[in-house]
């Protein structure tokens, strides 16, 4: 027989347990246990939001001052290859990080399959080039994947939006003080590398470059910037993290002024991707709010040297050397011959770190190793499925769609998104470490502003463990606004 204990001794029970968590969660105080419900333990669940959201704002943060930084152990391997997995740690000794059982399978499987047809490689393919660091490397950078964060509401992943596009906005005022700097007849000097020893910062790297050959205006990445390109992904991350989350125009405007000066093609393509896939969700109706401040900006453009230096990008991708065609072009037709000479090599793969040894030892200035050219060339057909199956779990699920499709053209398209964790690590922190999500994709709402706003009103209303079947609902109206006091249910009746 079943003893039920009395109402008021339940409830003392409940005070007594929300009054022993901390209103700070540190390492001394970490939150224990599952995330709080918002409606019983209001003080609980705002302490452990605002801990999350201070975690990966502060973490995305450290990426942009730290990513020139060089570990001291791999002086060519960036320190944010240590900093995140110890970075995790931290914050599963605080609470707010856990390990996700499925990913960590996925990981496991990828792994031990790439490990297992190292043997394979040496023993039945033609003229193998394999490389142990490599195959460490490439899934230490992906080993973050496994972790997923406590607490995954919307209204804590809009504040952390926030967080990212204030980040952004101080990278964006960096890079126009760079160009200002050129333009009032400052020569371009790298005070980072004057101030740092040379065996702390990464050297293989082309920091900065013209805006066009023969100019003696640099492109900006804010002194502290590893490459153009990844400040200007940076950026662009940034604009479409401050359009989500409601920010004001002028962040917008100043975000973009970066992204201009930055003038590197990366931001723009993550952006233009984002934007498309807004237009196929209820978002898109606050889109047309900013066309005509888009269209005054392009013409502004055109006149200046960067609009020009931008424009040319559009057209390039026909040409040999270009940045598109290093990128997205060249790499296949160079490394297709070159795999599929010996019928192992296919299947087998020619062994970890075999197409960066290829395209090093091309001559060609510039070219890169896009994500399935290196999972297929390395792993061949069998293991390479295997391992891009499980890299792509890690885009499933996350609380933006626009943001999800966007670092999945940026990692498989434009940048070496395998073994750069300034590449990958913003995946994860828009997209991986908030998944599974609990409620619909952010661009599903366009009742205000922002899609952003609906979202954090009711939030408040969003229980743990309720999906999109039974999710308190509530609709913003100009007069007398109406809101559910219990959960609807969404589901078609099969009557």
């Amino acid at each position: 027989m079943t003893s039920v204990l009395p109402p008021s001794v339940t409830a003392s029970v409940a005070t007594q347990e929300v009054s022993r968590r901390p209103r700070r969660v540190t390492m001394l105080h970490p939150w224990r246990g599952p995330a709080p419900d918002p409606v019983t333990d209001p003080e609980g669940a705002r302490a452990l939001q605002f801990a999350t959201v201070r975690y990966v704002a502060g973490l995305f943060g450290a990426m942009v001052l730290l990513q020139r930084f060089t570990s001291v152990v791999l002086p060519e391997v960036s320190i944010l290859v240590a900093l995140v997995p110890a970075w995790l740690v931290w914050g599963m000794l605080r609470g707010l990080v856990v390990v996700d059982r499925t990913r960590l399978m996925l990981w496991m499987a990828a792994a031990g399959s790439a490990a297992l047809v190292i043997p394979a490689q040496n023993r039945f393919v033609q003229h193998p080039i394999i490389s142990v660091t490599a195959w460490g490397l490439m899934f230490a950078v992906w080993l973050p994947a496994v972790a997923v964060l406590k607490d995954r509401r919307r209204a804590t992943y809009v504040m952390m939006l926030r967080r990212v596009a204030w980040i952004a906005v101080a990278l964006a005022i960096g890079c126009l003080a760079f160009i200002g700097s050129q333009l009032v007849g400052v020569p371009y000097t790298d005070y980072l590398a004057e101030a740092v020893p040379a065996p702390l910062l990464l050297q293989e790297f082309v920091i900065t470059y013209p805006i066009v050959y023969g100019s003696d205006l640099y492109r900006a990445n804010a002194w502290i910037g590893l490459e153009p390109s990844f400040v200007s992904m940076q950026l662009g991350l940034g604009l479409i993290a401050a359009f989500l989350s409601g920010t004001r125009l002028r962040m917008l405007v100043l975000i973009g002024a970066g992204l201009v000066a930055a003038t590197a093609g990366s931001g723009l393509a993550i952006m233009a991707v984002a934007f498309v896939v807004m237009l196929g969700y209820p978002v898109r109706n606050n889109l047309v709010r900013y066309l005509p401040l888009a269209v005054a900006g392009v013409v502004a453009l055109v006149v200046t040297p960067f609009g020009q230096a931008i424009l040319s990008r559009l057209t390039e991708a026909g040409e040999e050397q270009s940045s598109t065609s290093l990128r997205g072009i060249l790499p296949y037709t160079y490394m297709w011959p070159r795999w599929v000479y010996d019928p192992m090599a296919v299947l087998l793969g020619r062994g970890p770190g075999s197409s960066q040894k290829v395209v090093a030892d091309s001559g060609i200035l510039g070219l890169l190793t896009p994500t399935p050219v290196k999972i297929f060339v390395e792993y061949g057909v069998i293991v390479g499925l295997i391992v891009a199956g499980c890299l792509l779990f890690a885009y499933v699920g996350g609380p933006s769609r626009s943001l999800s499709v966007t670092m999945l053209v940026s990692l498989w398209m434009l940048q070496p998104g395998t073994t750069a964790m300034i590449a990958v690590l913003p995946l994860f922190i828009t997209t991986t470490w908030w998944a599974p999500r609990f409620e619909p994709v952010l661009e599903s709402d366009s009742a205000t502003f922002a899609a952003a706003r609906g979202w954090v009103e009711r939030a408040g209303r969003w229980r743990p463990g309720q999906t999109v079947s039974t999710w308190r609902l509530g609709r913003r109206v100009t007069r007398n606004p109406v809101r559910s006091k219990s959960p609807i249910d969404l589901r078609r009746s099969r009557s």
